[in-house]
This record gives C-alpha cells, structure tokens and sequence, in this order.
C-alpha cells in the first residue's frame, strides 16, 4: 500500500475532515485559531479555508480584534450549505427530519403505508415518494441516514427480520447512493437510539460504554457503544437479544411474545444484563419501554446478586426518550457523512 503521505488527494481529504470537525460548534473562528487546533500549518488552513469560503461551506464574518497586531479575518459555518435527511420508520408512516450542518432541525415530513404493507416495490415507493419530495424542498440536502427496525450490515444490507416485508439481502444504502447520488448511512433503529443517549448522557467523553434495551411492540433490539464506539459484530447481529436462549425450547424472543410473566419479568431482564455484561461490561443500560418497568427494574437489581459479582453491577436506568435519542443518533450519523473523509484511527 503506497504511503499516504505522499498521495497529494488524500492528505487534502483529511486536512478537509480535520478542519471541518474543528470548525463545528466554534461559533466565530479564526486561521490562527484552526491552525492551532488541528495542528495544521497556516498555509495548510488559509487555503482550505478559501476554498471553503468560495463554495459558500463557510461565511466570511468579521475582523477579529482580539489577535492584537493585524486585525485577523473571522469565519463562521454556513448553516444551510448543507441538509442531512434523516429517516424512520413508524407503524403507519415513513418519517424524515431534516437538519441542517449545525444539527438544527429545519423541517419535517412524512408519507404514510398501509400496516400491512409487504414487498420491495412497495417500500421503494414510499421511499423515493418522501426523498424526492425532500429534496424538492430541500436541494441542499447532501446526505441522508436511516434507521430500520431490522437487522443491518455495516453496509447497509438488510440481513434478517425483515423476511415478512420481502426486503431481506436488499442494500438499501446502495440503492439510495446510486439513485440519488448522495452519501448514505443506514442503520439498524438500535445503533441510532444508542448513539443519541450516548450523546445525551456523555456528550464527547469517549471512555464511557452503554447498552441501550428497547423492549417494544416490535420485540427486543440493544444498541452496545463501548468506549465511544458502536459495537455491531460481523454480521450487525450484536444486541439481538431476542436471540438469547431463555431455556431449552425457546429464545427470548418467544418470551417476550408471551409478554414475560410478571414473576420473570425482572429475572428475564437481570439475565439479559448479565449476558450484555459479561462480553462488553457497559457501567450502564437504558430501558425503553411503553409499559411500566419501575418494578421489573427494580427486581432485576436484585437479582443480578445471582448472576454477576457485585463490583461488575451496571446502573440501570428507565427512559421515555426513545424518539428523541433515536432522532438525534440519526443526525449524529448524518452529520458525520457531512463530515466523512480519510480518518488516522489510533487503537
């Protein structure tokens, strides 16, 4: 593999994703200021900086009178150079939240399905009626990122779950680059909700873990984030805790279907945990629930006693955000692709 130092076009592609992650949330910045976060030489930075001042990324804002001596030029992010489309899926609807650079929602909309609805032309159908109708309102949409409540390869590959629709092995993510053009990041609905709490509940620290738990009317999904970073597995599989054995005949899954009796309510939920502990160990869990868990949680604490040690117990906590942390996952991954380029990954 030829060394990246001297391939001119990616080491351009990474100072671009270098300084445009330095510049979000910077409100007012200078050359000097980027050129000292990024550690970017000022030459480097003054010419990425007009040229993002030419494609309008960026605004020329002020003079900055603080530098002492000349007078330094101030930028800030243009808000609206670019949208991210972000997409759901409901019992009777297909939703999008559009947002702009900055992560501020801008718009809504939606196409409603029937419940029943099954097949991939269908479900192509509602998809192109709701982008084209985006981006007809919104052409600066560059990016668009979509949660499914099915199981999704890193690549956007509809895996299993979804035999029922008709849309098992479709890549979606393929399917939306090469139609519309545009940078793509589909996901299963739990990576999303676990990537909003995780921002919610730690913002940038990225030596904490979590595991997100949604037991709702379409069974048990877990989003995992450990020290920061998504856990999906080879296959997307990691968190398909319906999966787990619940005795010798059924998996989870057949008893959630039964609704989990009230007196294995809390012993199923402590089994649950323990399993998610003893291969990722997150310090904490979010429940999301429609029902009320106040007691089940309760009595799963107690009874982790016989499960795990109690220097390993997690905290765990009761959630109604499960849309807004499932809303702002997706804006995260959107505003990412905006962002996207060669990354130096330490390990």
């Amino acid at each position: 593999m030829d060394d990246i130092r001297y391939n001119k076009s990616i080491v351009k592609n990474i100072n671009e994703s270098l300084i445009r992650k330095a510049i979000q949330g910077s409100g007012n910045f200078t050359k000097t200021k980027i050129s000292k976060e990024t550690g970017l030489s000022f030459p480097t930075v003054s010419r990425i900086l007009d040229e993002m001042v030419a494609s309008g990324e960026i605004l020329v804002s002020d003079v900055d009178q603080t530098t002492g001596g000349r007078h330094a030029q101030s930028f800030v992010i243009n808000p609206d150079y670019a949208y991210v489309l972000c997409l759901t899926m409901g019992k009777s609807s297909m939703n999008a939240v559009i947002v702009n650079i900055l992560g501020e929602i801008v718009g809504r909309q939606k196409v409603d399905l029937a419940p029943d609805w099954t097949g991939e032309k269908i479900f192509l159908d509602m998809l192109d009626q709701l982008v084209t109708a985006v981006k007809e309102t919104y052409p600066q949409v560059k990016a668009i990122s979509m949660g499914l409540p099915w199981g999704v390869s890193a690549g956007g590959v509809i895996l299993f779950g979804a035999a029922a629709k008709g849309l098992e092995n479709f890549n979606i993510q393929e399917y939306i680059e090469k139609k519309y053009k545009i940078s793509a990041r589909v996901e299963n609905d739990m990576n999303a909700v676990a990537a909003g709490c995780y921002e919610r509940l730690f913002d940038r620290d990225r030596t904490r873990s979590l595991a997100c738990i949604n037991i709702g009317a379409t069974g048990l999904g877990c989003g995992i984030y450990v020290r920061g970073h998504l856990v999906r597995g080879r296959h997307g599989f990691a968190g398909e805790l319906r999966y787990l054995p619940a005795d010798r005949s059924a998996n989870l899954n057949q008893e959630y279907s039964d609704n989990f009796s009230d007196e294995n309510k809390g012993t199923s939920i402590a089994q649950m945990v323990s399993a998610v502990c003893c291969t990722v160990d997150p310090g904490t869990f979010v429940f999301y629930s429609t029902s009320d868990l106040d007691l089940a949680l309760a009595e799963a604490e107690k009874k982790l006693a016989m499960y795990l040690p109690e220097e390993v117990h997690p905290n765990l906590l009761l959630s109604n955000d499960y849309w807004q942390d499932f809303e702002c996952g997706l804006i995260a991954f959107g505003r990412e692709q905006l962002l996207q380029g060669y990354q130096i990954v330490t390990r």
